[in-house]
């Protein structure tokens, strides 16, 4: 795996291990606010598909079935995505923060996240 950084600061892992993508591929863990009933924090985005993002966080805990909003900033513009919690993807390691977190993964059914994940990210 290669480590790098984008101009904008973003923390890119490029993995020369085989996938089953067509295309090579980039994860980055961005940062997200997400927004619950009870309370507000930050997370990390761990992968991005255009049905949704997994994501994780120091401390993150996250019900089953949640509705969440989540805010990604672009370009200095947050941008608003409404989600529901779907599943629990068990412990991952978010090298941006040096943690193991717990991942979870939040389905996005609004057609402006789909759009902003083709246009914005390879996938």
């Amino acid at each position: 795996m290669k480590e790098t950084t984008t101009p904008e600061g973003e923390y890119v892992l490029t993995t020369y291990a085989k996938n089953n993508r067509s295309k090579g591929r980039m994860k980055r863990e961005l940062v997200v606010g997400i927004k619950t009933k009870t309370e507000a924090r930050d997370a990390y985005t761990i992968d991005l598909s255009v049905g949704g993002m997994r994501v994780g966080g120091a401390l993150l805990q996250l019900p089953l079935g949640e509705q969440v909003e989540l805010m990604v900033v672009k370009g200095g513009e947050k941008i608003p995505f409404s989600g529901r919690v779907t599943r629990e993807d068990g412990m991952y390691h978010l090298n941006r923060i040096g943690r193991d977190v717990i991942a979870f993964f939040i389905r996005i059914t609004d057609v402006r996240f789909a759009e902003f994940v083709s246009s914005n990210y390879k996938i």
